[in-house]
């Protein structure tokens, strides 16, 4: 399964390796469609494709929301 966000990623959580963990905890494989950082005023945005079992993507957007990344545009 394949799934498409978009998310914010504020600057407090910019040394949390988010990425790191889809992929290691979650089994995720993870496709950056882009991204914009911005170190000192607002944080970054990205766009994600994470493909890998449903339950593990479902799993993952929960963790993103637990640890106070923004996501939107879930298709």
């Amino acid at each position: 399964m394949q799934k498409k966000i978009r998310l914010h990623v504020s600057q407090d959580l910019q040394q949390v390796p988010i990425i790191s963990t889809l992929i290691t905890e979650y089994k995720l494989v993870v496709n950056i469609r882009s991204a914009i950082l911005h170190q000192k005023v607002i944080g970054g945005w990205f766009e994600l494709i994470l493909d890998g079992e449903a339950f593990n993507i479902e799993q993952s957007v929960l963790y993103l929301k637990d640890i106070g990344v923004g996501i939107w545009n879930e298709n």
